[in-house]
């Protein structure tokens, strides 16, 4: 396949002298120059020749045309900022034209001068050629006039490109001196040398915004789901933060194939009877079928095409599902493709004892070993389909690393990628990846302890990284290490002496470690062990902590974690009036905002910023709206609205803008100019839930029991809108802080838990079989209650069950249940026997403080407040509550 065809191809052996020779390049060709020109028996013949062919070469290269282009819009930039430079110092500049002429009349004759001063800058002439070249207008239009007569030009001769770029230098640092913009410059720029009181930082700060993205990894789950399917989730393992990508890709470890160069895609199969499907992330419907009995992949350079090899035949497949047969041969049928770089593809097979690296060019089909590896007895029964490979390229595609022997006492090697120069490197363990400035790291036992060294000159020349990647553990398992790129982390899987096993976390900038799972030696037996896929740069959320929003915190409060100390309580009197007070949990402090409220009114919610309340009172004739202000005691009026007919709720939009379900429209109110404008047609007898734009999202009741979630385009003239759940028996929907997920707890018979589903619909599954969300904490986890063996716990979900965490173990000690003394809005699931209501638990923004309100069988109530992070019971009250509203920022002092 010729290289031009290939528009994968990464580099081309005559790009570095495309960009020598540009100025070559670019040249004009004209007679003068033929007559200059040397002889062919002289070196610069050969140089001559070699523009020619690159004149040639260009039009049929992408990747050199490419680059010719970029080089010179870059060298077009800086002279382009060179020219503004100069001019700016010359305008700065006071005249000195009538000093230098008075000083040349004075002195020597100006063409003597000037033939002298021609003859200094000629006479670094590199092998006499003579490169005519024009000076830029701007520097000719500023060349003092003579008096005494015109000044003969001729053209100097052309210089080398040292001696050019020192004149260069030489010329800006005149204009510096003479301008006093030196020390100006030197003044504004900071300096960037290293303190000599700080340490030198081993990672730059290309890699470290590079290794920003790169901040997530694909995990298979350790235990199927129902269906036997292995979830695949994408972790962000020093926020906490994952997303459920698929359930669909992972029957079993070997359906992983790999991510993309990009981060942003991966490659999977799985099986569909006979039938092997190709799959990625980006495109869901299937690439490549086959029947077939060996299978593997691999992403191409440019992660356009995926090379598949199915028995004894290599494919090229674009995303599209277009496939193309590149190359046929037996020596296919049994071996595993590695990594492609530029127009050879690496494979290995085991042939007999050993595993044998071969190197295949696809441009020409021409393949041959480039190294053998003896393999363990263990794994002469077959090198394994999946898992880490043994084999590591380098990031300039130069040289391979690899590992002979077992485990972490094998014999680390080093062989050019075309097979020269094999030899060991004098270390033990096994390769890991590569640094920034690509030096190799790998992981080595020393003295019961897993190091991290980055690979020296000499042994002793090796930089230790690590202390300990794994720590106290017997063994770490050699396919289940994961690197990131630019290694600023390192996930390790190990086993402990009791045959547990332990998932750490290992930040190797800052040398922080995490531990992220822990599997009792029952699941480790059984085989369900995470597989670590890779590090990838597809979202798992933003890092910005959860809602609500704190654009508007008051000047003099604390952090928006801490400031959010009062209660909203809602409580009925015996006339059925209700009113609403404002309760400082820290103190138990109590203070009644609004009374005599009419008994159906129904609380709409508090604005983000923790500074409006909403709320609306219904009726068969008209609905009036009310926002109040709780920054002001009383609350301080501010809108009101009455609509004819039957109105539904309002959510907010934002700390200041409101969306009415009105009987005519959905109107929206901004309170700062408090006049409605509808923006769509009303949605009748729909509950509005959220919004997460562009999408409006509410609950429609389908029959007596169900209802569903839909969304809608705000603004959309339609009011069918997209089916984000089915019917379930659930009343409360709650949205993930990043928007991606929305989670719901169902009682229906057979099927109830804890259920996540993706905000577009899609992923929808069982996330836990007991439990009712109750909010968000800092890091963004789900936080739920549930009541278990006559505790009302309080569980943060982690990555997997096992990576729960009880936050509270028992929010209220000898209640028989969490749940208004009215019923009404009972979410609790089967296995919580109807003992957990919502409207009886309140978890404060960030998940630091928690207020329940527990029902004793005596009858009795009492308010129960506590400190999450402590664990520590605040304040306890008994007060007449039928609901806890929210949370605001303007509790009674």
């Amino acid at each position: 396949m010729k290289r031009k065809e290939r528009p994968d191809s990464s580099s081309c052996p005559l790009s570095i002298h495309c960009l020598r020779l540009l100025d070559e390049l670019d040249e004009q060709q004209r007679p003068e120059r033929a007559r200059s020109e040397p002889t062919s028996s002289s070196p610069h013949s050969e140089e001559a020749e070699l523009v020619g062919r690159l004149r040639r070469h260009l039009p049929e290269c992408q990747i050199c045309a490419a680059l010719v282009a970029e080089a010179r819009h870059e060298r077009d930039q800086q002279r382009q900022l060179l020219r503004q430079f100069l001019e700016e110092a010359e305008r700065r500049t006071p005249s000195t034209q009538e000093l230098i002429l008075r000083a040349i009349r004075s002195g020597q004759a100006p063409g003597e001068r000037a033939a002298e001063s021609l003859a200094a800058l000629n006479h670094a002439d590199h092998g006499g050629q003579n490169h005519h070249r024009h000076l830029p207008l701007a520097v000719l239009s500023r060349l003092p006039e003579s008096t005494s007569g015109p000044l003969s030009l001729t053209r100097p001769a052309r210089r080398s490109p040292l001696v050019e770029t020192l004149a260069l230098v030489a010329v800006i640092l005149l204009v510096l001196i003479s301008t006093g913009s030196l020390g100006y410059l030197l003044l504004l720029r900071p300096s960037t040398q290293t303190p000599a009181s700080s340490q030198p930082t081993a990672i730059s700060l290309k890699a470290t915004y590079q290794s920003l993205a790169w901040k997530a990894v694909l995990m298979v789950d350790s235990a199927p789901d129902s269906a036997g399917r292995y979830p695949l989730y994408n972790y962000d393992p020093f926020s906490g933060q994952k997303h459920l990508v698929t359930t669909s890709c992972c029957e079993g470890p070997s359906a992983v194939d790999g991510i993309a160069h990009s981060g942003r895609d991966l490659l999977y199969h799985e099986r569909e009877g006979q039938t092997w499907l190709y799959r990625t992330l980006s495109h869901p419907s299937p690439l490549f079928r086959c029947l077939c009995n060996n299978i593997s992949a691999v992403w191409t350079t440019d992660d356009r095409y995926v090379l598949i090899n199915a028995d004894q035949t290599l494919y090229l497949v674009d995303l599209l599902g277009t496939s193309k047969l590149l190359y046929t041969s037996p020596m296919l049928a049994d071996s595993r493709l590695l990594f492609y770089y530029n127009d050879f593809l690496f494979l290995s097979r085991q042939e007999g004892k050993n595993e044998v690296l071969y190197r295949l060019d696809l441009a020409s089909g021409e393949q041959h070993p480039v190294a053998v590896r003896p393999l363990e007895s263990s794994q002469q029964a077959g090198i394994s389909s999946h898992g880490r490979s043994s084999w590591l390229l380098s990031p300039t595609g130069s040289t391979i690393y690899y590992s002979a022997g077992s485990g972490l006492k094998a014999t680390l090697y080093t062989v050019n990628s075309d097979g020269s120069q094999s030899r060991p490197l004098g270390r033990q363990g096994i390769p890991l990846g590569f640094a920034e400035d690509n030096r190799l790291l790998f992981l080595q036992e020393v003295r019961g302890a897993f190091e991290v060294k980055k690979l020296g000159s000499t042994p002793q020349e090796d930089q230790l990284v690590v202390v300990n990647a794994a720590p106290g553990a017997d063994n770490v398992l050699a396919d289940e290490v994961a690197l990131a790129p630019y290694g600023w982390a390192l996930l390790t899987e190990a086993l402990y002496p009791d045959h547990s096993l332990r998932l750490w976390a290992t930040d190797l900038t800052t040398h922080a470690q995490k531990l992220l799972l822990s599997l009792p030696a029952s699941m480790v037996t059984r085989g369900n062990i995470p597989q670590l896929v890779g590090w990838d740069q597809l979202a798992v959320g933003p890092t910005a902590t959860p809602t609500p929003s704190t654009a508007q915190i008051p000047a003099g409060t604390m952090s928006a974690a801490d400031d959010w100390n009062g209660l909203l309580l809602l409580s009925s009197t015996q006339d059925g009036q209700i009113s609403v007070s404002n309760y400082n949990y820290a103190t138990g402090q109590l203070q009644t905002l609004l009374s005599g409220l009419p008994s159906q009114t129904e609380i709409d919610g508090i604005s983000p910023d923790g500074s409006l309340l909403a709320y609306h009172v219904p009726d068969t004739a008209h609905t009036n709206y009310y926002v109040v202000d709780l920054r002001a005691t009383p609350p301080l009026m501010r809108f009101q609205y009455e609509s004819a007919g039957g109105g539904g709720n309002a959510i907010w939009l934002s700390a200041q803008t409101l969306l009415i379900n009105a009987p005519s429209a959905l109107l929206q109110v901004n309170i700062l100019r408090p006049q409605p404008k509808a923006i769509m047609p009303s949605l009748p007898n729909a509950r509005l839930v959220f919004y997460s734009a562009p999408y409006l999202y509410f609950a429609q009741s389908l029959t007596e029991k169900r209802s569903a979630l839909f969304r809608l385009p705000l603004g959309e003239t339609s009011t069918q809108g997209q089916a984000i759940t089915p019917a379930v028996a659930a009343t409360d929907f709650w949205l993930s802080p990043d928007g991606r997920t929305i989670y719901y707890a169902s009682n229906q018979s057979g099927s109830a838990g804890i259920y996540a589903v993706d905000s577009d619909g899609s992923n929808g599954h069982l996330l836990r079989p007991w439990g009712v969300p109750i909010g968000y904490a800092a890091d963004n986890s789900l936080v739920v209650m549930r009541y278990h063996q006559g505790n009302f716990e309080v569980v943060k979900l982690g990555l997997a069950p096992l990576q729960d965490e009880v936050l509270l173990e028992n929010a209220a000690p000898g209640a028989a249940k969490l749940c208004d003394t009215l019923g009404g809005d009972a979410q609790a699931t089967s296995v919580d026997q109807g003992r957990i209501c919502k409207s009886a638990v309140a978890l404060a923004p960030y998940g630091h403080h928690l207020v329940v309100q527990a029902h004793y069988a005596d009858g009795h109530a009492t308010l129960l407040a506590y400190d999450l992070d402590t664990g520590q019971q605040l304040s306890a009250q008994t007060t007449p509550t039928s609901r806890l509203v929210g949370y605001n920022r303007y509790p009674p002092a």
